[in-house]
């Protein structure tokens, strides 16, 4: 199938994992606005008004995974789902390479058995953090078991599927989820309303991107079959956990006092190994698509204040008219 296919044909099947969360929630919502016939799917066993549209699926129950697509038949899947925390990662460590590695080798199995495109998303903890930047040819040695079960999931997507793939390592993602306790500024403003003390790393150097931003590159993935492979994705800018909550608390008229300054070092036993600077070689992909990676300025202007905390944001902020005045020119 063409590329011009992709874009004309709008009854190609999508499948999308991990549709709930923050990066695949905003795929979700690109896939719709182009119009392309969409089948999300999130791990949830109780009914969710929030997901109405969505399907449940326990990515650990292979029999079921594969009855579900085989019977879909899709043109494309998109993997997005991950247990991506890695403090939930260390603490159960199985549980998460069920969902981390297992699924993502069974879905590329899958996919290859269907002769449908296949993206699956990884990260940038798969390297150490001693070399910038990196390239998505260099030879990655992850310091946590998170980074370790990324860097498998890839080997093991590798071996299964010789062709129209797409592996896709991305960073720190700043968006707008849609239980609103995904992505730093959500957190942020939650723990300013509990009134919990924010620690931040001023040594730890990232490079993030907007989920809205990688969806789009997802997409347009998705349209060109003819790029294959393994690349890197990530927004134009390097800075440090610190930086960038002083900048949230900036976009939302906040004090620059709700955030304390801490260091990565003095933190080894709290928060384990960890890169202390990773950043990303956007060539050769940024080079072949027309979407384009975005300042972090350009991200926090696409930030919103949840529903659920509007109301206490307009009586706490310092100075609520700074998100009134750019929301507002959105």
């Amino acid at each position: 199938m063409t590329s011009d296919d992709f874009r004309i044909m709008r009854t190609v099947k999508v499948v999308l994992l991990g549709a709930s969360g923050l990066l695949g929630w905003s795929i979700y919502q690109e896939l719709k606005r182009r119009g392309y016939k969409t089948y999300p799917y999130f791990r949830q066993s109780k009914p969710d008004v929030s997901f109405a549209e969505f399907r449940a699926l326990n990515l650990s129950e292979d029999s079921k995974v594969t009855r579900e697509l085989l019977d879909l038949w899709p043109d494309a899947i998109i993997n997005c789902a991950a247990i991506s925390s890695p403090d939930t990662v260390n603490l159960d460590p199985f549980t998460a390479k069920m969902i981390n590695v297992d699924a993502a080798e069974r879905l590329a199995e899958i996919s290859s058995h269907l002769g449908a495109r296949f993206i699956h998303v990884s990260s940038d903890m798969v390297f150490e953090g001693r070399q910038q930047p990196y390239r998505s040819t260099d030879v990655p040695n992850p310091l946590s078991e998170y980074g370790l079960q990324k860097l498998e999931s890839e080997k093991k997507v590798l071996s299964a599927i010789g062709e129209n793939f797409v592996i896709l390592r991305i960073t720190l993602i700043n968006g707008n989820s849609p239980k609103a306790n995904r992505s730093p500024h959500e957190r942020i403003l939650q723990s300013i309303r509990n009134k919990s003390t924010i620690n931040l790393f001023d040594d730890e150097f990232r490079q993030p991107c907007s989920a809205d931003n990688v969806a789009s590159v997802v997409v347009e993935l998705l349209e060109r079959p003819n790029l294959n492979g393994l690349f890197h994705w990530a927004g134009s800018e390097v800075i440090t956990r610190y930086e960038l909550g002083l900048r949230i608390l900036e976009r939302f008229g906040f004090s620059s006092n709700f955030i304390t300054k801490s260091s990565l070092s003095d933190s080894f036993k709290k928060v384990g190994r960890r890169p202390a600077k990773l950043t990303f070689e956007l060539s050769p992909l940024a080079g072949k698509i027309k979407t384009k990676p975005e300042s972090v300025a350009e991200q926090l202007e696409g930030l919103k204040v949840p529903n659920s905390l509007y109301k206490w944001y307009r009586e706490s902020a310092t100075d609520p008219s700074k998100y009134v005045l750019r929301h507002l020119k959105c």
